[in-house]
């Protein structure tokens, strides 16, 4: 199953702030979006410290995922990302692989925030949504199950309540247009350990960083668990943790991860892309997940 539900849900700091970019000057510099060249190769790190080179050896290898051979009966719990609560009532919806009108289940958290939903026999990946009155609606993608696992437990899945979501544009000093989207998560190397040193963005299209206009990725300080400016951190840390935000609503994009693999890499200037998922693009809505090494 796919590690930390939780990751990405700390991204949630922009969606209901409202207001543009910086103004700038004819003569100012184009504004940063987070995608500057890496100053190190990847590496892998497990509890916030660098454990050595990220493991690639599956990127560009055929895909492996399975799909499930029996309904997996899947229990987890609604959480608050911030204060880790219970969000008892919650609506939970799952759907295969990133499209979300692809439902195969739609169940009601009970007041304890517990809900049980089944991932039918024959699914690969799928996803979450999550609505509350007093939440952002979420969306968890990329998930896997074990596929011949009848019964099986996910520890929880977030959202998070608009009153945080006011609270904290200020740590990357920048505010978001009403009506864009937000695409987060955690890029994870073959061994399942989170990736330093890559940088994101947001395509038109596959395979080629094409940015989205306006979109501007954030990384995060491992020890606070939070985004922050471009000039505290220009590249993931050893959380593995990104955001994009500013993203006009769109059905098809390509969240990528791109860095040098190897030192020898870094030297030849030879940057590649190490992680893609085509994503839609909701306007006022976080869509995270987890991101794995490339595969055919």
């Amino acid at each position: 199953m796919q590690p930390r539900s939780t990751i990405a849900l700390t991204l949630l700091l922009t969606l209901v702030a409202c207001g543009g970019d910086e103004k700038t000057t004819p003569d100012a510099r184009p504004p940063d979006i987070g995608f500057n060249k890496p100053t190190a190769s990847l590496k892998a790190n497990a509890s916030n410290a660098e454990l050595g080179p990220a493991d690639l050896s599956c990127l560009g290898t055929p895909a492996s995922d399975l799909a499930t051979t029996l309904p997996v009966t899947l229990e987890t719990t609604v959480r608050d990302f911030q204060d880790d609560t219970i969000v008892p009532n919650a609506g939970v919806t799952v759907f295969r692989g990133q499209d979300v009108s692809a439902v195969v289940d739609t169940k009601t958290a009970d007041g304890a925030g517990k809900v049980t939903v089944t991932i039918p026999a024959g699914t690969k990946r799928f996803g979450f949504k999550m609505t509350d009155a007093s939440s952002l609606d979420t969306l968890l993608l990329n998930q896997i199950v074990e596929p011949s696992t009848m019964m099986q437990m996910l520890g929880s899945i977030q959202t998070v309540s608009t009153k945080t979501a006011t609270l904290l544009p200020a740590l990357i000093a920048k505010n978001r247009s009403a009506g864009t989207g937000v695409l987060a998560g955690a890029v994870y190397d073959c061994q399942g350990r989170p990736m330093s040193n890559f940088i994101a963005t947001v395509s038109s299209e596959s395979g080629t960083a094409t940015h989205l206009p306006g979109a501007a990725a954030y990384y995060f300080d491992p020890t606070a668990g939070l985004p922050v400016r471009h000039n505290q951190r220009g590249l993931a840390s050893a959380d593995g943790l990104f955001m994009v935000i500013e993203i006009a609503v769109t059905p098809t994009a390509y969240v990528q991860a791109w860095g040098y693999p190897t030192d020898a890499d870094l030297a030849a200037d030879q940057l590649k892309l190490i992680a893609e998922l085509q994503v839609p693009v909701i306007g006022d809505t976080v869509i995270t997940g987890s991101y794995r090494p490339l595969r055919r």
